[in-house]
């Protein structure tokens, strides 16, 4: 029998590929889904799902707009309108391609009702890994990544266990990057970096955020986090390598007797490849590399993640293990403020760099860590201090 399913963040580029992918899965019946505003990208979607009967759209307006064109359906909306939706939508299954802290707060439902929750939003895990693990420790709701690295490492471990290597003898989990826009720049040349250069990126389509944070590694830096987060082990021995035609997604480094020895997984660019595991719920194999795979495999361009050249990947896993959900609250607070004053040229690329190397300056930690019922102040407090301190960084900076 096909299971309930919500889409959260329907109209995203992930939340679009879900779709291309649920439009012919016999698993599922989509009962429901929420995005912001862009209600026109769901018209060819809609004629596939007649299980789907609610729709939630944040955007006032839009939803007026979707309304008048589809009256059929039980129409929510306003801010918290995901939360409305998985409140009213009867549900086994939620995937959560929400971008930014918003997506913190649904995981976080899903876990407590019980649903397993298919995760792309990765603030869930880099802003909420307590709440999350205190919520799953009384609930049978099971989480599933979406994104490519962890999805790749989640075959790479289920595979290592098959192989019976003991967990003590699995040594470095890698996640892989492309570098980003700004790979092949000197670090003297990168305050020069106009938004049109950071936002070239070189194998992936992503947002815009999501661009900017590729090129600062800023975003590898949440990676490592939500890997250590997702398979209980040491943030120190999760590092990232530099994959230039990001064909390799992650590997993993083990003893097997007296050696030290590698696997990886290697699979197309194409987000469809891990979403489509996620949908499957983890029964989707690491894929065993033939003759062909290794000769294409050689020929990949791999290099280590160079400090000085990057040092907010670091930095990143530097303000999770010294100050946890609380400090990374603000951390994602600078990082969001300052890509936006970058992308309006407020302030420079390097600015960024600065903004987030100043967020233990303006942390005050509460002394009960993060509670679930203060988050939107704690949230809110976060937006203010991250505006002190871009603020101090647009002041004290020429215009770009």
């Amino acid at each position: 029998m096909a299971e309930k399913l919500l889409l959260l963040g329907a109209t995203g580029s992930i939340g679009r590929q879900t779709l291309d992918l649920l439009k012919y899965s016999p698993d599922y019946d989509l009962v429901g889904l929420s995005f912001r505003s862009r209600w026109e990208l769901l018209e060819p979607y809609l004629l596939y799902f007649p299980s789907l009967r609610f729709v939630a759209i944040e955007d006032e307006e839009s939803a007026a707009a979707f309304h008048a064109r589809h009256p059929s359906y039980v129409l929510l909306t306003g801010k918290d309108c995901s939360l409305a939706l998985m409140e009213r939508a009867p549900a086994e299954t939620v995937f959560n391609a929400l971008m930014g802290t918003c997506g913190l707060l649904p995981s976080l439902l899903a876990i407590e009702k019980g649903e397993d929750l298919l995760l792309s939003n990765k603030e869930s895990l880099v802003l909420g890994s307590s709440l999350i693990a205190k919520a799953r420790r009384s609930s049978p709701s099971r989480l599933y990544p979406v994104d490519s690295e962890h999805v790749a490492l989640a075959k790479l471990l289920a595979e290592l266990e098959r192989r019976k290597i003991p967990r003590q003898d699995i040594l470095e989990l890698v996640v892989t990057a492309s570098g980003g826009a700004l790979r092949d720049w000197k670090r003297e040349d990168l305050a020069k970096a106009t938004p049109a250069d950071v936002l070239r990126h070189p194998t992936w389509s992503m947002g815009r955020k999501i661009t900017v944070d590729s090129a600062t590694m800023v975003n590898k830096g949440y990676e490592a986090i939500e890997a250590s987060v997702l398979f209980d082990f040491p943030l120190s021995k999760v590092s990232a390598l530099i994959c230039r035609e990001s064909l390799v997604h992650a590997l993993v480094r083990y003893r097997e007797g007296e050696q030290e020895r590698w696997i990886y997984e290697y699979s197309p660019v194409d987000m469809k490849v891990a979403i489509g595991y996620a949908l499957s719920k983890g029964r989707t194999r690491w894929h065993e590399n033939s003759a062909e795979d290794e000769e294409a495999v050689s020929r990949l361009h791999f290099e280590r993640l160079d400090s000085s050249r990057y040092p907010l990947f670091g930095w990143t896993k530097e303000v999770f293990l010294r100050y946890g959900n609380p400090g990374m609250l603000l951390y994602d607070a600078v990082d969001s403020l300052a890509i936006e004053r970058f992308l309006q040229q407020r302030i420079t690329y390097l600015g960024i760099e600065e903004a987030l190397l100043q967020v233990p300056k303006k942390l005050t930690l509460p002394p009960q860590g993060l509670v679930r019922d203060e988050l939107a102040k704690a949230q809110e407090a976060a937006r203010r201090r991250a505006a002190e301190i871009v603020d101090e960084i647009e002041k004290g900076e020429h215009r770009s």
